[in-house]
């Protein structure tokens, strides 16, 4: 459960850094994107200590494409298009695909 914690947060930092190098413009901005860099893959890799390194990937790469798209259209005003929640209920569909084909690892039925 641990595990599921440290994957949200990892794809919390992961939209911090993304919308980092859109957002930032001073020094201090620019050291709290590296800092997010750093949180997002430091907080994946203890995630992928306790559950399938596949299970965390493509849900941090999901988690955190759906989370810019948040907030590029809450933050920054960027347009919503159909073909973006196409594209995203595409990504969306893909990952589920993946999770329930993949045969269940140890790590996966021990969390």
């Amino acid at each position: 459960m641990v595990a599921w914690f440290w994957l949200l947060a990892a794809a919390i930092a992961e939209v911090g850094w993304v919308t980092g190098l859109n957002a930032a413009d001073t020094p201090l901005t620019w050291a709290a994107t590296a800092v997010c860099v750093v949180a997002s893959f430091g907080l994946a890799l203890l995630a992928a200590r306790q559950m399938a390194a596949t299970t965390v990937y493509i849900l941090f790469v999901g988690m955190g494409a759906c989370g810019t798209v948040a907030v590029d259209i809450t933050a920054f005003d960027a347009p919503l298009h159909a073909s973006t929640l196409a594209w995203l209920a595409l990504l969306l569909g893909a990952i589920a695909g993946l999770k329930l084909i993949g045969r269940p690892s140890r790590r996966d039925s021990a969390s």
